[in-house]
């Protein structure tokens, strides 16, 4: 048997190796690391509305002296007073120190910074654009991929904006204009923002609302004490006082002037009527018709459409809340403080 031990140690050392083998990238990784810096996030996967624009603020800091390094801080200079030609034949991402304003239309198909303001004219272009102030773009101009502004992002009508628009003070867009994701405290859609003042609800005259409850509702069955569910469509009485949460499995109407003092789902879909108000969530499976004048200070979140009427509120400016919807249709004057979601489309539409 002797004979056999360097077989049987070559053997062994043949296993031992190729058991070893799958293991040597990791340990040299774990020794001598490569991979540790963090990796860029793709556009479609970032949570965070404003994610690109700190990180494009954090990098022009960094390019002006005024933040610690990035590792991103290249950059080209332009002036604020540069001609179209010279904005849109950029090829690396563009850095503008001073207020932009011109009448004519710009082009850039790079990231664009702009140390303060920019007003420039119909049919402009961008991919990315930051301004540290207000940012107001003309008549029928696109946005690519994201546009930040510290100030006030106004659009004019006919502009898109199908990816992510956000602003420290305010975004308004004319009618009519298109979007996906808007973030503001104050987002006012279509003209100046005719909506009713956003710290009360619309202020009709309609009579006194009397208390009523839920108990009183066809099918209804209560769940807890401050919940119930109604089997089918469900339509809630004029001018009425309801306190507590609502599952209804149909369709439930909101009639005009009717306060709901809790939060609201159904399966079936769901229309807030002219002046009524809802503290609290707003859910449902299809679609959620909010009719002018309505008041909702809780998130609204469907799985089919959204449409704001005018003179809608959803939302309070130190109480920012989401309205998220397959398309979101919204009339002239509606104001959302927080954010719009439209999964495929969202649209300001004329009066």
């Amino acid at each position: 048997m002797p004979e056999y031990h360097p077989m049987l140690l070559a053997f062994a050392t043949a296993c031992a190796a190729l058991f070893l083998l799958p293991f040597v990238p990791a340990i040299r990784e774990w020794r001598r690391p490569t991979d540790s810096a963090a990796l860029l996030v793709p556009p479609d996967h970032a949570a965070d509305i404003d994610h690109f624009a700190r990180r494009l603020r954090a990098d022009a800091q960094a390019r002006l002296g005024q933040g610690e390094s990035t590792g991103y801080e290249s950059f080209d200079l332009i002036s604020p007073n540069a001609a179209p030609a010279a904005w849109a034949s950029a090829r690396a991402r563009l850095l503008a120190c001073g207020d932009v304003t011109t009448p004519a239309a710009i082009l850039a198909f790079q990231p664009v910074f702009v140390d303060g303001s920019m007003h420039v004219g119909a049919g402009s272009a961008f991919s990315s654009l930051y301004a540290t102030r207000d940012l107001e773009l003309g008549d029928g101009s696109k946005i690519a991929d994201w546009a930040h502004a510290d100030g006030e992002l106004r659009l004019g009508p006919g502009s898109t904006a199908l990816r992510r628009v956000s602003a420290g003070a305010a975004v308004k867009l004319a009618a009519p204009c298109w979007f996906e994701r808007l973030h503001a405290p104050v987002v006012r859609l279509g003209g100046p923002g005719t909506g009713q003042p956003s710290t009360a609800p619309p202020t009709p005259t309609p009579p006194a609302p009397q208390t009523a409850s839920y108990a009183t509702l066809a099918h209804a069955i209560q769940r807890t004490p401050q919940l119930y569910m109604v089997r089918g469509d469900c339509t809630l009485a004029e001018h009425s006082i309801y306190r507590g949460s609502l599952v209804v499995t149909g369709f439930l109407t909101i009639s005009p002037f009717t306060t709901v003092i809790g939060d609201i789902k159904a399966r079936g879909g769901i229309t807030l009527g002219e002046g009524a108000v809802v503290h609290g969530a707003i859910t449902c499976e299809q679609s959620a018709y909010l009719l002018p004048g309505a008041l909702a200070l809780g998130p609204v979140v469907c799985e089919g459409d959204v449409m704001l009427g005018a003179r809608t509120v959803v939302g309070l400016p130190d109480a920012l809340t989401t309205v998220s919807g397959r398309c979101i249709v919204a009339e002239e004057g509606a104001v959302v403080h927080g954010t719009l979601w439209a999964h495929e489309i969202g649209m300001v539409k004329q009066a």
